[in-house]
Parts: C-alpha cells; structure tokens; sequence
C-alpha cells in the first residue's frame, strides 16, 4: 500500500467499486426488506456478503492496494454486518444483545486502529478476524432465510438454532481477533 493519501482515482479501481457496491447492496436489500420484498433482500444480502474477500483479492491482483481500499473494506464489512444483523434483530430472528456486542466490538476495534495508525504502529488482519466474519456472515444468511423465504416449519424451526448458535460463536471469535488487535498495539505477542 501506498502512502496514507487518498487520491481522487482511487474511487474508481475495481476493488474499491465492489466495496462500494457491497455497502449500496446491503443497504437496498433492507429497504427492499421493508418495502416488503423479502426474497429479493435474501438474494441481495447474500450477494453483499459473498462479496466480501473479492474487494481485497482483486486489489493484490490488479496491484490497485490503496490507502481508500483498506479503509473501504473495513468499512464496508463492519457496515454490511451492522445493517444485517440490526434488520434480523427488528425481524426477530436474534436478540439484540448481538448487535449490542457486535457495535461494541466495532467500536473498540476502531478505536484501538485508529490509534494504532496515528502511533504507526501496523495491526495485520488476523485469522480468527476473517473466520469471525465468514462465521457472522454465515449466521446471517441461515436466519434470513428461516425468516424470509418460504421453507418448511420444521426446517426453520431446526435451521434457527444453527443460526442462533452460528452468530454467538461469530461474535466470541470477533471480540476474542479485537482482543488480539489490541495486544498487538500494546506491544505484547498476538
């Protein structure tokens, strides 16, 4: 990456676009989801999150790493993530502690980031953070769609669970990547 400058160009690299239209995907499929098209929003949610690792992939790829990007794509994970689980939370599937834990966890990793960044000291992405991610994201599709696309009873009933169970194990791996991160900016091994 280079240096921490943000470049009018840097809106248009492809990375930096799926990002972009993962943040505007996720954002339609809730208000299709309010507007009543439930089936539309389970297809687009599901596209924003298996977006997610494209964004970065193609960055390295095309060698378009760019100060924007990684921000972006931090953005863009925290915010489809957020929106997602807060319209479950509305729908009923999950309570809304796991939001709460979730913002809270996004908070504080932003902050130690942030400070990290202004110490200049680098916090790489971790495994358990990817895993978290995939996990929650995961977690957010099974309960979508025991709510909102028209399966068996039965189905839905065994699915939620799963779904329940999926995102509590999502968050622990979250909160225990954000108490990694926050090692590393303290100096200890991580």
């Amino acid at each position: 990456m280079g240096p921490a400058t943000i470049r009018g160009a840097d809106l248009t690299t492809l990375p930096n676009l799926v990002s972009l239209a993962r943040i505007i995907g996720v954002t339609a499929a809730v208000l299709l989801y309010f507007a009543g098209h439930p089936k539309v929003t389970v297809v687009l949610g599901t596209a924003a999150c298996l977006t997610d690792h494209l964004d970065g992939y193609l960055a390295r790829r095309l060698s378009q790493e760019t100060t924007l990007g990684a921000m972006l794509d931090q953005a863009a994970d925290s915010y489809t993530t957020a929106i997602a689980l807060a319209m479950l939370v509305i729908a009923g599937g999950f309570p809304f502690v796991f939001l709460v834990i979730f913002l809270m966890r996004e908070f504080w990793v932003g902050t130690v980031r942030r400070y990290a960044a202004l110490a200049r000291v680098e916090i790489p992405s971790h495994a358990f953070g990817k895993l978290a991610t995939a996990v929650i994201y995961w977690a957010l599709l099974v309960m979508a769609v025991t709510l909102m696309l028209d399966i068996p009873d039965a189905a839905a009933r065994a699915l939620r669970p799963v779904a329940f169970y999926g995102m509590g194990a999502g968050l622990a791996l979250s909160c225990y990547a954000g108490w990694r991160y926050t090692l590393v900016l303290a100096g200890k091994r991580a």
